[in-house]
C-alpha cells in the first residue's frame, strides 16, 4: 500500500499540473482523449485518501499525517476541475450550463464529497449545485438514468449507481435527502425492466445502443455493486451474490471475474481492458472494492485476490520501464489502476 500511496502523492504534488500524460494513463498512448479515465482515476484517489483521512489515528493504516492527506485531497479537487480534465475546457466557475456531462459530474461530485468529509466545506456551493443538477437529471428521465455525455444516447447502469452514490455522499455530509427519490426510481426500474432474464443480473446499458447492452458486463457490474452497497445494501448484496455465481472464474491458478457471461462472445474494449483466459482485467480490479466489504463465501478469501492484484501491479510497474514495450504494461499500473487498488486496500465495512 505504501508504494501506491507514494506514487499517487508524487503525482498530486506536481508543481505545474497541466493534465494527464501518456505516462500517467495507459489509454493516452493510443488516443489523445482520456475517455474519462482521468476523472475516474481522481475519483478513486479521493476515496482512498478519504478512507485514510477519516482513520488517520489508526496506526495499522497510517501512511501519512492528516494535514498531508488534506493537502492531497485539495490537489485532487484542483486537478479535477482543471481545464485539461473538465469537459468544458475552461474554469468551472465560468460554466453556466453543465450540458448533460453526467459522467464527469458523477466523479467530480464524489471527489467533492470525499473532500468535505475530511477537509472542510469550502466547495459546498459547487457540490450542492452538482448534486441538485444530477438529482434533477435522474428524475426527469423515464428510465431513471441521467444522461452521461451530450449527443451520446448510451447510459450505463453502473454510472447511474455512481451518480446516486455521489448524491448519498452529499446527503451524509449535510443532512439532506437528494438521493432518496432517484434511488427508489432507479432500483424499481432495474428490478422491473433492467434484469438479465437468465441470471437476474442487472443489465449494462439501458438504451440498447450496443450489442452487449442487455448483457451483464464484469467491469460495469463490479463498479455498480460497490456504489450500490452504500445506498441500497439489500439490492447490492443480492447482485454481488449473483455476480459471484455467474461471473467468477479460476483458470491456471488465476482468480478473477469474467467480462462477459460464458455463453456470450464479446471482445475487449477500453472499458474492460484485456481479457486473459476469460478473466477481465478491469472486472477483476474493480471487484476488489466490493469484495473488501462482503467477501465471497465458499470461494477464495478476499485477501487472496488482493494479494494477486498487488503482485500484478508491482510486476506491471517494473515492466513499464522497459524500452518500447513499457507503455503496454502501464495498463496494470497507471494512475487509474493504482488508484483503484489503493481505494480497495483502504476500503472495508467500517469505512462505509
Amino acid at each position: 500500500m505504501n508504494s501506491r500511496f507514494r506514487k499517487i502523492k508524487r503525482f498530486l504534488e506536481r508543481e505545474n499540473f497541466d493534465g494527464f500524460t501518456q505516462k500517467d494513463l495507459f489509454i493516452k498512448n493510443f488516443m489523445p482523449n482520456a475517455w474519462g479515465q482521468d476523472i475516474a482515476a481522481l475519483s478513486n484517489m479521493a476515496e482512498a485518501l478519504r478512507n485514510l483521512g477519516i482513520n488517520a489515528n489508526d496506526c495499522t493504516r497510517k501512511v501519512a499525517d492528516l494535514n498531508t492527506l488534506k493537502d492531497l485531497l485539495s490537489n485532487v479537487v484542483k486537478y479535477a476541475v482543471h481545464p485539461t480534465v473538465n469537459p468544458w475546457k475552461k474554469p468551472i466557475e465560468k460554466v453556466s450550463d453543465f450540458n448533460h456531462y453526467g459522467y464527469y459530474l458523477e466523479h467530480l461530485n464524489i471527489i467533492l464529497g470525499c473532500y468535505q468529509q475530511v477537509v472542510d466545506d469550502r466547495h459546498f456551493e459547487l457540490n450542492e449545485r452538482i448534486t441538485q443538477y444530477l438529482a434533477h437529471e435522474s428524475l426527469i428521465q423515464p428510465n431513471a438514468h441521467a444522461r452521461l455525455i451530450p449527443h451520446i444516447k448510451m447510459r450505463w447502469s453502473a454510472d447511474q449507481a455512481a451518480i446516486i452514490y455521489s448524491l448519498w455522499l452529499f446527503d451524509q455530509n449535510n443532512g439532506t435527502h437528494y438521493h432518496v427519490d432517484p434511488k427508489e426510481r432507479w432500483i424499481n426500474y432495474m428490478i422491473t425492466q433492467g434484469k438479465h432474464p437468465e441470471t437476474g443480473l442487472f443489465v449494462t446499458e439501458v438504451m440498447k445502443t450496443k450489442r452487449y447492452s442487455m448483457q451483464p458486463r464484469g467491469c460495469s457490474h463490479a463498479y455498480m455493486c460497490y456504489y450500490m452497497e452504500h445506498f441500497a445494501p439489500g439490492a447490492a448484496s443480492e447482485q454481488w451474490a449473483l455476480f459471484n455465481e455467474h461471473m467468477s472464474i479460476e483458470r491456471l491458478g488465476l482468480f478473477g471475474y469474467r467480462e462477459y457471461l460464458p455463453g456470450y462472445k464479446g471482445k475487449w474494449t477500453p472499458d474492460s481492458g484485456p481479457i486473459v483466459f476469460g478473466i477481465g482485467v478491469a472486472a477483476t480490479g474493480l471487484a476488489l472494492k466490493p469484495m473488501r466489504v462482503w467477501g465471497v463465501e465458499n470461494q477464495w478469501h478476499p485477501g487472496r485476490l488482493l494479494r494477486s492484484a498487488r503482485c500484478l501491479n508491482g510486476l506491471f510497474n517494473f515492466l513499464s520501464f522497459t524500452p518500447f514495450f513499457g507503455r503496454f504494461f502501464l495498463l496494470g499500473c497507471d494512475m487509474l489502476a493504482t488508484s483503484i487498488l489503493l481505494a480497495a486496500e483502504t476500503t472495508d465495512q467500517k469505512y462505509i
